[in-house]
């Protein structure tokens, strides 16, 4: 299969425009919109039975019991365990409601944790009395440095614990399957924020075994918009609820998440749709192309631009180091976007994190080396680094 350009008629991306930011919005195929398409038509055809039969509990399995069991299948869980939510931040703070705090807890975080979900702990701590506990990892040069100070941070009154698996301003995969056994030993629950993991590095849950998982289907794994999935272990499925209370919230886990009130379900029907594009086209050899076309990548944007990390460290995407002549602010990055796609067309991701600004590049399959060429172009022209 030829990756790149000639790929790129798979999506509704526009001709005239580069895509380097996959990460933080995906970008759902032909193929998968039009089965979304046609379960909205089914569903405004008649929606009282679609709600009544294809989305709310009731004895025997619901289409949409059936979607979660497809998605469970391909990270090696039980349908049971995974229930289907709007975007992983939503699911973050349904656990994180669920689990009971008082003063003196401590939920940990790290400094790479998703603004989002940072302010989310605050504002539950807030309400306990608990207080966030914040790891510093700053840029590791490697998986054991992260493992260490991760550790190094939880102290005795440690309940809980929130990690990515795959960080979003810096794109660094950590190493969870070293992390989880030991936070086990200490009695910490864990809260994995997957947002970017399924579709991106292969995900065994039951190997992994964290006590909560979610992910976005709409990233990696091409499904549309509004698809996420929260995992739930067996051991805590009693104790965690869905944000909205409705009528199913006595069925306890995963019914009570299934219908808490009208909501669009077709990207969830229209899951395993993306799922099957996804194994037809993410092969091996598409794996191969994504790691090269990173490490083409690193050398296209050397010297304006030099990696955070390691490559081991890296899953699908990478970022990079921008100098500037003063520490860099949000608003930095905010312009950075801004000028590349109202000036260029090209839609790249960029952040600060302890006064760096960051680039973030998304190696998607429909990337090439032309896309490099032209955002390494657009940083010369534009005046970075040392703007």
């Amino acid at each position: 299969m030829q990756y790149g350009r000639p790929i790129r008629h798979l999506w509704e991306l526009a001709d005239d425009a580069t895509f380097l930011n996959h990460g933080s919005f995906g970008a759902c195929p032909k193929e998968v919109l039009a089965e979304q398409d046609r379960i909205r038509r089914r569903m405004e055809s008649a929606p009282d039975a679609f709600f009544r039969n294809d989305v709310m509990p009731r004895e025997g399995a619901t289409a949409l019991r059936s979607a979660a069991s497809a998605i469970a299948a391909f990270v090696n869980a039980q349908g049971r365990q995974l229930a289907f939510v709007e975007n992983a931040t939503l699911g973050v703070q349904a656990v994180l409601r669920s689990i009971p705090l008082a003063a003196g807890d401590q939920v940990l975080i790290t400094d790479h944790t998703y603004n989002a979900v940072r302010l989310m702990v605050d504002a539950r701590c807030a309400e306990t009395g608990a207080s966030p506990l914040v790891a510093r990892i700053g840029i590791p040069e490697s998986d054991g440095e992260i493992v260490e100070r991760v550790l190094g941070a939880v102290t005795p009154s440690t309940r809980v614990a929130i990690l990515d698996h795959i960080t979003s301003p810096t794109a660094l995969v950590f190493p969870l399957e070293r992390i989880l056994p030991e936070l086990r030993t200490r009695g910490v629950r864990v809260i994995v924020d997957g947002a970017h993991a399924i579709g991106q590095i292969p995900l065994d849950l039951d190997t992994l075994r964290p006590d909560w998982y979610v992910s976005n289907l709409h990233k990696w794994l091409f499904a549309p918009k509004g698809t996420a999935f929260l995992y739930v272990a067996d051991e805590v499925a009693p104790m965690t609820r869905p944000n909205v209370v409705s009528h199913y919230i006595d069925r306890g886990f995963p019914d009570a998440f299934d219908y808490t009130g009208t909501r669009d379900a077709s990207g969830w029907l229209a899951a395993p749709a993306a799922l099957r594009f996804f194994e037809r086209v993410v092969s091996e050899e598409a794996r191969t192309y994504q790691k090269s076309l990173l490490a083409l990548a690193t050398e296209r944007l050397d010297p304006v631009a030099r990696p955070i990390a390691p490559m081991a460290l890296a899953g699908t995407m990478r970022s990079f180091h921008l100098q500037q002549s003063r520490a860099a602010t949000g608003d930095d990055a905010v312009e950075l976007m801004r000028i590349f796609w109202e000036r260029d067309r090209i839609q790249v991701h960029a952040s600060a994190f302890d006064g760096r600004l960051l680039t973030r590049i998304s190696a998607q399959i429909y990337v090439d080396g032309n896309d490099l060429d032209r955002y390494r172009e657009g940083l010369d022209r534009h005046g970075w680094p040392g703007r």
